[in-house]
């Protein structure tokens, strides 16, 4: 790289970067978050002329002079100043954890890298730091919620939290496994991997070291798990019975865990067992519900009788005096419209999220919406299935498998060789490789649709073996590979000569099996007595929730659904998948592509708002959330939204008036506006004691709005600029892209006692507050004029802000600043702001469903 005075053209980038997040944190008293970082080094690469692929590198850089916002995880609230001093919110657990830090040398093993285990110790301790804290007596209750992508590594987040909370002084887990055995299986193994070291097993008396149990033993902990692996239910399975948990010999100090279904019968035991044995008041409880989304939701009416698996949570809850409760789950639509103020005397409190809600962001090797639906690389990714309408009717098999479904066996079938070859070249032993077939949820079509798979495969099989008068087979697996073949990655590329030997080796062992509650078949990968598995699975409800398909490549999905968090459970296709990423296929139906990348931008836009949540300190009481859905879908199932209401939303045309906010912060938002107006320089225009500058970039401005403290208001949508930021990204992201470029004016008096604000001088205007019930609360309700928008670069000579706006540029957005002062001679002063948008038709108005807290806020829309 040139070096320039000394310092590399990388250095300077890292430099600029830091450069502008210390200005951050100085405007606004906090560290920036890590999707600020990034966005900034971006920007000076770009403008450096470098290439993107040293953001990694520069991001790491930056991380290691910076305090910024941890890296996957935005946590909130950082601080309650409610809570009380024995009892704080928040409190900072120990750094000695000893199963923490032995289940990390396991993920070592496993190639973790160090960045990553870092990451995962760091938000594993800022999420316990919002749990309640063992050390109180209590009593105290704790509601939380983590949200990462679909089959990111949320079970390895909740297992090192279990550790952490263990080493705390928790002394009862409990997790919520999922509604079927193989989920509860799944989870068991993971927990006895990585928290206890130990295979349980009721079936067998010699119960096995495994996992964390090889790495070190924790002198004076017991563990006792009063569930095991054991696959089925019932007297010789795995799941909790109260009779066996009564035989354990358990210490008053040992730590019991179970990993039960999630079953209303299941967790009553579990708090029958818990009280009748005195473990209830022995330790607090952790309780992990995973997929938290499913099943957990109080469907019934106001008023009535919760349903029974949402009633047998809170009433677990409600039997310990010391209780936290964290729901972890990638759509959590559903849990954001609980209603917060629900309870009932004989289940307590519902399971609204009411202290924090945290966001994991997967590490960059993670394969997921935003890669695979990625404009610029879907032709490589997707397939398009345009031939699968006579094959199924109303779910049922009416017709022969589709070409398009034949055509993706053949390449599961290729690219299976093809990991084989790269594998060999490492010296490594094969993996798991699995095809999903997700086109129905009828399980009576799976066998149907297993007969017809495996009939296919049975030809091409015969006809590669035996190519007698079958030239046709080995043609067509040449030209699957002709198309695939082409799309490696360079670096790992495998050539038709190499893979031809391994075809017949994978046809060979392929198994084609149907997962539902009917067979009751499952794939059990660690087990497998061959080895790794070559499968290709069909299935409908089981694949689509939770369960973990491993080494999946090609995915042939052509189910639809009018919900969001149904539609994202189904994407079993997203992962991990290093050293074949390049190898992953979606075969899907046009239709439903559209409906997965509507749904991506909505799940996307709901993650900024918890990011900026975050940023503004808010808890999950004070911040509205809002979820964006799409005509003729839902978020989530209708029952799950007896609290939540739709509205259709778009700022074009608009303007937003930001005045309220707590008194405390009313010199913070101060002097942010004045560093941003000493930024601009010299003002370009005047109008009747108005100061304007023209064209603006939009990254000048985005510092001081993104640090702009304001106070969640009384009934509607999130704050003003909350909601603004978010409007502005769409806007930005359009195409063509729009509100790039700003116009920022000045609105002070004409004549009057002035003062220097941001190097100029102005003449605040005086303004008195708004009375309000609300103790260190600052509103001076509506400031502006309409006149003050024909300040915009290109407005017209309209009357009403809506003409002015309409006759705007639909490029430019305009952002007024008011410097305000109360009466009297030391009368407090702040800076409001107002942002205007033109009128802009090309960007559509969307369909947003509100939660209750949402609902509350003022919309504060002029």
């Amino acid at each position: 790289m040139t070096e320039q005075g000394g310092v590399s053209r990388a250095d300077q980038v890292v430099l600029a970067t830091v450069e502008v997040l210390e200005t951050f944190r100085a405007r606004t008293g906090r560290a920036a978050s890590s999707r600020y970082m990034r966005q900034q080094a971006e920007i000076h690469l770009q403008e450096m002329g470098l290439d993107a692929s040293m953001l990694d590198e520069v991001i790491r850089r930056v991380e290691e002079t910076q305090d910024i916002a941890l890296d996957g995880i935005f946590v909130v609230p950082p601080e309650d100043p409610m809570a009380g001093e024995d009892n704080p919110a928040v409190w900072l657990p120990s750094t000695d954890t000893p199963l923490v830090r032995r289940y990390l040398k396991l993920l070592e093993r496993e190639d973790w890298t160090v960045e990553a285990r870092v990451r995962l110790s760091r938000t594993t301790r800022t999420i316990l730091g919002r749990c309640g804290n063992p050390s109180v007596s209590g009593p105290w209750s704790r509601r939380g919620m983590v949200v990462g992508d679909v089959q990111s590594g949320k079970t390895t987040s909740y297992v090192t939290l279990i550790c952490a909370a263990i080493d705390a002084g928790y002394r009862n887990i409990v997790v919520l496994g999922g509604r079927t055995n193989d989920l509860r299986h799944q989870t068991q193994e993971r927990v006895d991997l990585g928290v206890t070291g130990v295979e349980s097993s009721r079936t067998s008396s010699a119960r096995r070291t495994i996992g964390v149990g090889l790495i070190e033993q924790v002198p004076g902990l017991t563990m006792v798990s009063l569930t095991s692996q054991d696959h089925v239910s019932g007297r010789a399975g795995g799941d909790f019975d109260t009779r066996r948990a009564g035989h354990d010999n358990i210490s008053g100090d040992a730590v019991c865990i179970a990993v039960i279904k999630k079953h209303a019968t299941m967790i009553g035991n579990v708090r029958g067992w818990l009280t009748d044995t005195g473990k209830a008041e022995a330790g607090p409880l952790l309780l992990i519900d995973d997929e938290a989304d499913d099943a957990s939701i109080d469907t019934n009416e106001p008023g009535e009788t919760p349903t029974a698996i949402n009633g047998a949570i809170r009433e677990l809850l409600g039997s310990v005096s010391r209780s936290s409760y964290v729901a972890y789950t990638a759509t959590p639509y559903a849990n954001v419209m609980i209603d917060p103020d629900g309870v009932s005397d004989t289940h307590g409190q519902d399971l609204f999220p009411c202290d924090f809600i945290a966001l994991l962001t997967p590490p960059p090797i993670y394969f997921g919406a935003r890669r695979f639906l990625a404009e610029d690389d879907r032709s490589r990714r997707i397939c398009e299935v345009t031939d699968a309408e006579g094959w199924l009717v109303r779910g049922q098999v009416a017709g022969d498998l589709p070409r398009s479904l034949c055509g993706a066996i053949r390449e599961f079938i290729l690219v299976s060789a093809a990991r084989r070859v790269r594998r060999r070249r490492e010296g490594k032993p094969r993996q798991h490789e699995t095809m999903l077939i997700h086109a129905t949820v009828r399980a009576g079509s799976h066998l149907q649709i297993e007969r017809q798979v495996q009939d296919e495969v049975d030809r091409l099989q015969e006809g590669w073996a035996f190519p007698t008068g079958e030239a046709r087979v080995r043609e067509a697996f040449g030209k699957s590979w002709r198309d695939i073949g082409g799309k490696q990655d360079p670096a790992m590329a495998v050539t038709w000569e190499e893979l031809e030997d391994d075809i017949l080796g994978v046809m060979e062992d392929l198994k084609v099996e149907s997962i539902n509650g009917v067979t009751k078949a499952a794939l059990d990968y660690r087990r497998a007595s061959s080895g790794a598995l070559t499968v290709i699975a069909i299935g409908g409800m089981k694949l689509s929730r939770g369960l973990t398909l491993e080494g999946l490549t090609t995915s042939y999905h052509i189910r639809s659904t009018r919900q969001h968090d149904t539609l994202m459970q189904m994407c079993r296709w997203f992962g991990y998948r290093v050293g074949y990423e390049d190898l992953c296929r979606l075969y899907t139906e046009p239709d439903l592509l559209r409906a997965f990348t509507e749904v991506m931008e909505s799940d996307e836009e709901l993650r900024t708002e918890l990011e900026d949540m975050a940023s503004l300190g808010a808890t999950p009481l004070e911040f509205g959330l809002r979820v964006r859905t799409s005509p003729g879908m839902t978020i989530t199932g209708r029952n799950k939204l007896r609290h939540a209401v739709t509205l259709r939303d778009a700022l074009g045309g608009k303007t937003l008036e930001v005045t309220r906010t707590a008194l405390e912060d009313a010199g913070h938002n101060d002097m942010l506006l004045q560093d941003l107006v000493a930024g601009l320089g010299r003002p370009q225009r005047e109008e009747g004691g108005t100061l304007a500058w023209d064209g603006v970039s939009w990254e000048v401005i985005r510092p001081a709005l993104e640090g702009f403290r304001e106070l969640p208001s009384s009934v509607g949508l999130p704050g003003r600029v909350t909601r603004a930021l978010s409007y502005i990204r769409s806007a930005q992201t359009a195409t063509p892209q729009r509100l790039l470029r700003w116009t920022v004016a000045l609105a002070g008096l004409k004549s009057g006692e002035t003062e220097r604000y941001g190097g100029l001088d102005i003449t605040r205007v005086r303004r008195t507050p708004q009375r309000t019930e609300e103790p260190g609360v600052l509103n001076f309700g509506a400031i502006s004029d309409p006149a003050d928008e024909r300040i915009a670069r290109g407005a017209g000579e309209g009357t009403t802000r809506r003409e002015i706006r309409a006759s705007r540029p639909k490029e430019e957005g305009l952002l007024i600043i008011y410097p305000i002062r109360t009466p009297g001679d030391d009368g407090l002063r702040t800076s409001g702001v107002a942002l205007s948008f033109p009128e802009d038709a090309g960007l559509r108005k969307h369909l947003y469903v509100l939660n209750s807290v949402a609902q509350r806020q003022e919309m504060g829309v002029l």
